[in-house]
């Protein structure tokens, strides 16, 4: 609760940032990992049933387009016809065992090429000189035993959910994590050294300190835009607007007497 009330507190007013300013680094940090994981974790959650509703487009897709194939021990085997090929607007499917087809279609934008062990991914560009901007070549073992079909997708997703949610959670927020520190720290450098000709000048710690909380606003409007998948908002942009705006607030607040605690500790130092 008293977490939660600090977040709440640094989102509603300016002069509460005054109450952190003297805060130990070590304070800052952990408020910061208690904030950016579980924001993180939540976010991919609430992305779950649109991230659902496109699995089962896909398996529905795979039963529509695909010839029926197999994988075992890391092998296709089909008695389809080959090379075969399924093609849409912007995607081309191409299945091939016999290695007679060995390189990605690059007239095609984007592609999968299963081979008797293993696909290749690519991704192309039509503006570009180069059609290929990239190829990811991957191989089948790992991949369940059995018939792909829409059912397999289902039921490789699904176990994919339990373990890959966590383990991406951790990977994107310990990236948000180093985003965060690394426009902090710069801020505070900067700023500390313009800081010396001020009256009632703040120093490094200080302005680190205000840095890294003034990340909850922003951090927090981003995940509400992510969750609401608003593809036409610049997320980019929109953090850094909020984040600069709480900045700026929270260090001419932070010049002003101390009000009352809001965090809920009276560490400092």
């Amino acid at each position: 609760m008293k977490f939660l009330r600090s977040v709440l507190a640094l989102c509603a007013n300016f002069r509460n940032y005054r109450a952190i300013r003297d805060v130990s680094i070590w304070r800052s940090l952990r408020y910061l990992l208690l904030l950016i994981f579980p924001v993180t974790l939540l976010t991919l959650l609430a992305l779950l049933p649109s991230a659902l509703n496109r699995v089962e487009n896909l398996a529905d897709w795979i039963d529509h387009h695909l010839p029926a194939f197999s994988i075992k021990d890391g092998h296709v085997t089909s008695a389809a016809p080959q090379p075969y090929r399924s093609d849409t607007e912007n995607f081309a499917f191409i299945l091939d065992t016999t290695g007679a087809t060995t390189q990605p279609d690059t007239n095609v934008l984007q592609g999968l090429l299963l081979q008797s062990d293993g696909f290749v991914f690519w991704i192309g560009n039509t503006n570009s000189s180069t059609p290929v901007l990239r190829t990811q070549h991957s191989s089948l073992h790992g991949f369940p035993d059995g018939n792909v079909n829409g059912d397999y997708c289902r039921q490789l997703f699904r176990s994919f959910l339990w373990v890959g949610t966590p383990v991406v959670g951790l990977m994107l927020g310990g990236i948000a994590l180093v985003i965060i520190l690394g426009h902090a720290i710069t801020f505070a450098g900067f700023s500390a050294i313009m800081e010396r000709s001020a009256v009632r000048a703040l120093n490094f710690r200080q302005l680190l300190n205000i840095a890294i909380y003034a990340a909850t606003p922003a951090t927090l409007v981003s995940a509400a835009f992510i969750a609401l998948e608003l593809e036409s908002v610049n997320l980019w942009w929109l953090y850094l607007i909020v984040y600069g705006l709480y900045l700026i607030g929270g260090v001419a607040a932070s010049r002003e007497p101390a009000p009352v605690d809001v965090t809920g500790s009276d560490d400092s130092a």
